[in-house]
């Protein structure tokens, strides 16, 4: 009878290893819609157009696969159209929007390696060592989704960095909840000639 008990905690325990281990998966950034870039206020050339759209809870589990708006980071994704022959540098310096880097709000919603080790362990212990290799295997998929997290964010987030003539700029701003507003600057400096130009936001819902 003990035995068979044990056997139906391996098997009740396994099942829920099959459909929970650790995993990440982000769909690319798609680019923001024409209406939302063409009603963004802006200043300057007609050339250089912005647009923005904050994330919701189904954005961020779609894009981002983590809810970071519960970890107190506001996701707004900046589209910048550079229409122009001339390259402008892009500095986060010059946002009016304090944002947070990408490793610390990767960092905020990294699977609990350990803690997930650790309870594994416990349940392999009452099993007689059954659900040591789920242990082992979960502990690594958990490692290797917290890594593909991090190579994401990072990709994603926005950097200094140049927009080309003839491209576009399509990044994630972390910006800190308590510190969000719905509109902001951006101030691009062209490289040739240093000149600025400011670019006013709206961001769109």
């Amino acid at each position: 009878m003990r035995k068979f008990a044990v056997s139906l905690v391996a098997l009740a325990t396994i099942a829920i290893f099959v459909s929970g281990c650790a995993s990440y998966k982000a769909s690319a950034l798609a680019n923001l819609d024409a209406e939302i870039i063409s009603q963004s206020p802006h200043t300057g050339s007609s050339d250089i157009m912005a647009g923005a759209k904050a994330f919701n809870k189904s954005d961020c589990k779609k894009y981002l696969d983590r809810d970071v708006i519960s970890e107190g980071y506001q996701p707004v994704q900046l589209f910048i159209q550079n229409g122009s022959d001339k390259d402008y540098v892009f500095s986060l310096s010059r946002i009016s929007l304090p944002t947070a880097r990408a490793e610390e709000v990767a960092e905020k919603v990294h699977t609990n390696t350990a803690g997930r080790a650790a309870g594994y362990g416990a349940a392999a212990w009452l099993t007689f060592g059954i659900l040591a290799v789920p242990a082992i295997v979960d502990g690594i998929k958990s490692s290797n989704a917290n890594e593909a997290l991090d190579n994401d964010f990072s990709a994603k987030t926005a950097h200094d960095q140049i927009v080309f003539h003839h491209s576009h700029f399509n990044k994630i701003l972390f910006v800190p909840v308590n510190e969000y507003q719905p509109t902001f600057t951006i101030t691009l400096v062209e490289q040739n000639s240093n000149t600025s130009k400011t670019l006013n936001v709206t961001v769109r819902g």
